[in-house]
């Protein structure tokens, strides 16, 4: 983990992701409608939010054609060890390129692994092949690989610590596999 000047976000948090990030989406356009109409509390506790959070940006590499787009989840250890059965606590995708980044913005401070795939044919999944060994590349935080098996929360964490909030950090994944 690396620190990094502030970057300008570049994820594309479009209808494809479950209903459940929709609802947070939604409460979050409707908190800043409202936010409209209370300006001095907007910007108090904007000023809260930025200094009781991190922004991570995730920095993808060995990333090869076809482009297609790459798709990333930032989890908790129990958010991880429901991966494919409830979305993580947040979720997005980037143009797939060999230095693409994607960020992650408010994110509290906690312990967090991020799980990606290059979705490579463009079917908004990952694809499996008769052997049960991913047929897209993948790519983990520390970069973590497994084993018989996705890799272990514990090879792929990272920690954000309230003493360091408000500070950006920046995760290089490099994707590996098939593609």
């Amino acid at each position: 983990m690396h620190h990094r000047p502030n970057r300008k976000s570049t994820h594309d948090a479009s209808s494809q992701f479950p209903k459940s990030t929709h609802l947070r989406l939604l409460a979050g356009l409707a908190a800043c409608g409202a936010a409209s109409f209370l300006p001095v509390f907007a910007e108090e506790r904007a000023e809260e939010t930025d200094a009781d959070t991190h922004t991570v940006t995730v920095i993808f590499q060995n990333v090869s054609p076809p482009q297609e787009m790459i798709w990333a989840s930032l989890c908790t250890k129990e958010q991880y060890a429901r991966l494919g059965e409830e979305p993580c606590m947040m979720n997005g995708r980037v143009a797939a390129a060999n230095g693409a980044d994607l960020t992650f913005e408010d994110v509290p401070p906690g312990v967090y692994a991020v799980s990606a795939f290059h979705d490579a044919n463009g079917n908004q999944q990952l694809d499996f092949n008769s052997r049960g060994i991913p047929d897209e590349p993948t790519g983990n935080s520390g970069d973590a690989r497994g084993f018989f098996g996705p890799p272990r929360f514990s090879q792929m964490k990272f920690t954000l610590s309230e003493e360091n909030a408000g500070e950006d950090y920046t995760i290089v994944i490099t994707m590996m596999g098939n593609g």
